[in-house]
């Protein structure tokens, strides 16, 4: 018996569905016009958004690059084993490494670079400037994201405001606040991407409003990269190479000071009568010879230790450079119609639906 209940309360539902269904296609019948009249000003919308988008041209630039890291050993199968991983490539193992695997990809998009970037100095027009502030004066940041709409006023300050230089570190509250702004907008109009399956050609590719500010940003990044690589990479060989040349001048302090200590000897023992003397002169003689070989050492080791910085710091290899012009992006006008047609029926329909429902209610 409850079985039966069961089928015939679902039997109930189902009409009761199909009949909401038929319902609401009835009611599509009814309201055709203004859903004509939406399709129409959808489409008539997206098109107008494509006509303001024709207006605002973007251009997009690349370049192409290998990266050969210390001992000659080039990107993705060496220093920078697995990086070929981070772009879905073979099998790169995981590692630890700065600048292996997925922690490359993550590296030339970070905050830490792209601020060393942004407070590089350019030279634009003969004359240096920081990056961030000819970023701030040839982009449309202030025209997008500081240049406020119906609800909020232009950010004024934001749009005027100029950057001195320092270190990120000393921001105020407000520089870190425009500074976000900034990197976040450029971070996603940067990218990178590997060329071939070995992951040792990479492309580096930016797309701003401007020919000339994509050029700069390019070629201002990759000169960051390659410097925060060296910086890093060499770390700790050159925290030894001070080390050992505070040593060295140590020694050579102390050479320095035997050598006149020596000669003044030699030159009283002429005419000396005194018979420790030629002891005094024999003593100064060791000891002169044993600073000298000590530092004859010293100077060698340092020697070495220059040479293996040589042979640590990588070398960046530009086989595409950033040129003008750039390419530029094309924008179709009724592009979107389709979309836009889309938007205008479902909303409308949700009105209709929204008002046969209030009046089902009122009644």
């Amino acid at each position: 018996m409850a079985e039966y209940q069961t089928i015939q309360e679902e039997q109930i539902n189902t009409k009761d569905l199909i009949k909401k269904v038929i319902g609401v296609f009835k009611l599509i019948g009814n309201e055709w016009r203004l859903l004509l009249i939406s399709i129409a000003l959808g489409t008539l919308i997206s098109i107008l958004l494509d006509v303001k988008e024709l207006k605002d041209t973007d251009y997009t630039g690349e370049i192409q690059f290998n990266l050969e890291s210390g001992g000659g050993q080039q990107m993705g199968l060496g220093g920078l084993g697995g990086l070929a991983g981070a772009f879905g490539i073979g099998g790169g193992a995981t590692s630890n490494d700065l600048f292996s695997g997925g922690n490359f990809g993550l590296l030339i998009s970070s905050k830490t670079l792209y601020e060393r970037a942004l407070m590089k100095e350019v030279l634009i027009g003969g004359k240096k400037t920081l990056f961030i502030n000819f970023y701030k004066d040839s982009s449309d940041i202030a025209k997008k994201e500081w240049g406020g709409d119906l609800l909020h006023e232009p950010n004024l300050k934001a749009i005027k405001y100029r950057f001195k230089p320092k270190s990120p570190n000393d921001f105020t509250k407000e520089e870190n606040i425009l500074l976000s702004t900034i990197y976040e907008k450029l971070e996603a109009q940067t990218s990178l991407q590997s060329l071939d399956k070995m992951g040792s050609i990479m492309v580096l590719s930016a797309t701003t409003n401007s020919e000339f500010l994509t050029k700069v940003w390019l070629e201002t990044l990759l000169k960051t990269l390659e410097e925060f690589y060296i910086e890093v990479r060499t770390r700790k060989t050159r925290d030894i190479y001070d080390i050992q040349m505070v040593r060295l001048r140590e020694l050579e302090g102390k050479l320095s000071s035997t050598d006149r200590q020596l000669a003044n000897a030699q030159f009283q023992n002429q005419n000396a009568v005194d018979p420790t003397a030629p002891m005094r002169t024999m003593q100064l003689n060791r000891s002169n010879s044993y600073v000298s070989t000590q530092y004859y050492q010293q100077l060698a080791a340092v020697e070495q230790i220059k040479m293996q910085l040589i042979n640590q710091t990588p070398l960046f290899t530009v086989l595409q450079p950033v040129r003008l012009p750039l390419t530029q992006r094309t924008y179709t006008i009724g592009g979107n119609t389709q979309k836009g047609a889309l938007v205008g029926f479902f909303l409308c329909l949700v009105f209709i639906i929204m008002r046969k429902s209030y009046k089902e209610l009122m009644n």
